[in-house]
């Protein structure tokens, strides 16, 4: 007897379990940085594409006079030249504040509970149950993608707002995603850990496993640099609540997934929020947000206040 053929059908994965969490952080990055393109260099103006000018007959042209084109091609270099040089001078804060005299205690807080944490990583994650892992991983992803969307959502409100503050809380939330991706790879290429599943599971440092390196947490750094970010922007206790609440259960969920060690989502967590907190801070000639005028933009801005109350 001759059998039909059968067809296997595979259920599709979540898309929080397709996405990697660099891959969440460009998107954020990508959204961002494409709106905030279409801001002026002065006072947040948008920039509007060129009026095409009447069609006339007269051949009495300006050759000589500058093209909208070759503006916008100017303007653009020259953000991409401002945003170049502030990730550079974030990034070399970042290298100096540990040698600081007024960071030696934080150093040796540091550097103590990083110790501890290592001496009992392979004890904690053994006492994981297996059956928590894949939980766990769509947990983690999916605590990320929020943390993400909400910076982005934040940024996008503020375009159709017209609020200034909400605009440029989601370019510093891309400017420490900015920040931490190039932390995180090279703590990752320096350190070279070995994660849970690799090899005897004993988390070695240095094992030449530099491009998927455990150390540190990229899922604990990227949410916590985000969530650090929003919520210094937005003194309100139910948003930081939020936020760091998602922070909380990325850092859990990737011990409970056995894909990193304590020690590993300690450190990520720890400087993914010194980064927010630092990137949120040190604009001190930040101005106060702007309330745009119309019922049609006063409503979605009314909604993002309530949310954020007592925005500073």
């Amino acid at each position: 007897m001759v059998t039909a053929p059968t067809l296997a059908w595979r259920m599709p994965c979540p898309i929080w379990q397709a996405l990697t969490p660099l891959r969440w952080i460009v998107a954020l990055v990508a959204i961002l940085l494409s709106s905030s393109c279409l801001l002026g260099q002065s006072g947040g103006t948008p920039m509007l594409p060129p009026v095409a000018s009447p069609i006339t007959t007269d051949d009495t042209g300006l050759p000589d006079s500058p093209s909208a084109s070759g503006a916008r091609s100017q303007s653009f270099a020259a953000a991409l030249g401002e945003a170049a040089k502030t990730i550079g001078s974030d990034e070399l804060y970042f290298v100096k504040w540990p040698f600081k005299a007024s960071s030696i205690k934080w150093d040796i807080l540091f550097l103590g509970a990083t110790g501890v944490l290592i001496a009992n990583d392979e004890s904690v994650l053994h006492q994981v149950p297996a059956s928590w892992h894949d939980t766990s991983i769509a947990a983690s992803n999916a605590a990320l993608g929020a943390t993400a969307a909400t910076a982005g959502g934040i940024f996008l409100t503020g375009l159709i707002t017209d609020n200034d503050h909400a605009k440029q809380t989601g370019i510093r939330a891309a400017e420490t995603a900015i920040d931490s991706v190039i932390i995180y790879g090279a703590a990752k290429a320096i350190f070279a850990r070995q994660r849970p599943l690799t090899g005897e599971g004993e988390g070695k440092f240095f094992s030449g496993n530099w491009t998927n390196g455990s150390f540190p947490s990229g899922h604990a750094m990227f949410t916590w640099a985000i969530a650090s970010t929003v919520a210094h922007q937005y003194h309100s206790p139910w948003l930081a609540i939020a936020m760091y609440g998602l922070a909380t259960t990325v850092s859990t969920t990737r011990v409970t997934s056995r894909q990193h060690f304590p020690a590993d989502v300690f450190v990520g967590s720890v400087i993914g929020y010194g980064m927010g907190a630092y990137v949120a801070h040190k604009h001190s000639s930040a101005k106060p947000p702007t309330h745009s005028t119309g019922l049609v933009k006063r409503v979605p801005e009314a909604l993002l206040e309530h949310v954020t109350i007592g925005v500073q």
